[in-house]
């Protein structure tokens, strides 16, 4: 393929960073190698083929001839990266999780293939404009109730609704994990991740998170998947305000509410403290999404709002801490929790098919594979 004889490099470092993805996420695009390829175009150590400026078009949503202008593609207000955070060590971090998720990838994908399962509800609701119309739609598809959600009571209710949820998604073939314990990725890094694939798209959320948060978390992605676009993402927060938050983390975010929290169940004109805990016992959500929510639809006081949101934040980073201290389960159940019931079923079945060896089944699980019944 021939290559370009020139591409500004600034409006693709730009053109990357206004959807929030970092190099070594778009080259594993690319490339099944370590090497950067992205990083290297930007600092105009090589250049791309035109081919690879066509997918790159298309991966950022920009036309193509704006890399070859001399005039700088616009630059989103802030936006921070949420497939990395910004310090090296933790990018690290995040970068091995994402890779394993890819190696996972790439071994189901050859195996589904074979057997001719292609993945059908990723993307289909790219069409739908608003996150009204895509919470109804993910609803529809995976057969959500959120009536069965609201009579699910008692001590471990947040832990049965998270399973309801992640259930519903592996009937539709979307694997859901959670993030190695060993990785430390702390939930300012990523709340959670979407990986696409044609055949075994995956969710993987932080076990380090409160229930709570990881449902809403959920839920986010889920949007993500629907729409098929791939993201790190570490805010609970819908708000426009929020101008950190690019357009797309904004609309999986309000998806996520719709979905949660619709709207029409909120008719009072004002709600308290005590209104926000009831709800979030009932809904299963945290209390700071419950807050935003109400304020969102001005169902808050204003003189009350800010001591409000400070008494919950509060409460919330309290609460978060007390859960990082307690540690439990062994290394096959964390593992277990890890892979997500959907990968452990596979590895399972092709174990027992005679498809893979005992070897091979113990390496993608990491763990012997006879723990698994």
């Amino acid at each position: 393929m021939k290559k370009v004889d020139f591409i500004n490099k600034d409006s693709l470092r730009i053109a990357r960073e206004n959807v929030g993805m970092a190099t070594f996420f778009v080259s594993r695009k690319f490339s099944k190698s370590e090497n950067d390829l992205v990083l290297s175009w930007e600092k105009g150590e090589s250049l791309p083929t035109w081919t690879q400026v066509n997918k790159l078009s298309k991966i950022y949503n920009v036309p193509d001839l704006a890399f070859f202008s001399e005039h700088l593609i616009k630059k989103n207000k802030t936006i921070p990266d949420y497939r990395v955070s910004q310090g090296v060590e933790d990018s690290e971090r995040v970068k091995k999780l994402v890779n394993l998720v890819i190696r996972r990838q790439e071994w189901l994908e050859q195996k589904l293939k074979d057997e001719g399962v292609k993945n059908t509800v990723q993307g289909s609701g790219k069409h739908l404009q608003t996150p009204v119309q895509l919470a109804l739609f993910v609803k529809e598809k995976l057969d959500i109730d959120l009536n069965e959600i609201k009579r699910i009571s008692g001590v471990d209710a947040r832990r049965k609704v998270l399973k309801y949820l992640i259930e519903k998604a592996e009937n539709c073939g979307i694997f859901i994990g959670k993030t190695i314990s060993y990785h430390k990725i702390d939930v300012d890094e990523m709340r959670g991740l979407f990986v696409s694939n044609d055949y075994c798209p995956f969710i993987i959320l932080n076990r380090r998170d409160s229930l709570s948060a990881q449902i809403f978390s959920f839920a986010h992605e889920l949007a993500h998947l629907f729409r098929k676009t791939e993201a790190i993402s570490n805010s609970l927060d819908f708000r426009k305000l929020n101008s950190g938050l690019n357009d797309e983390e904004i609309f999986c975010n309000r998806v996520a509410v719709e979905l949660l929290l619709p709207r029409n169940d909120f008719s009072k004109t004002y709600y308290d403290k005590v209104d926000i805990d009831k709800f979030s016992e009932t809904y299963k959500v945290s209390t700071l999404s419950i807050f935003y929510r109400l304020k969102d639809l001005n169902k808050i006081h204003v003189g009350e709002s800010d001591n409000l949101e400070n008494e919950i934040k509060n409460e919330f980073e309290k609460n978060l801490k007390n859960m990082r201290k307690k540690k439990g389960g062994n290394h096959v159940n964390n593992m277990k929790d890890s892979n997500g019931f959907l990968f452990n079923k596979l590895v399972s079945k092709f174990y027992f098919e005679n498809k893979i060896g005992y070897t091979e089944a113990s390496s993608l699980l990491n763990f012997s594979v006879e723990h698994l019944w």
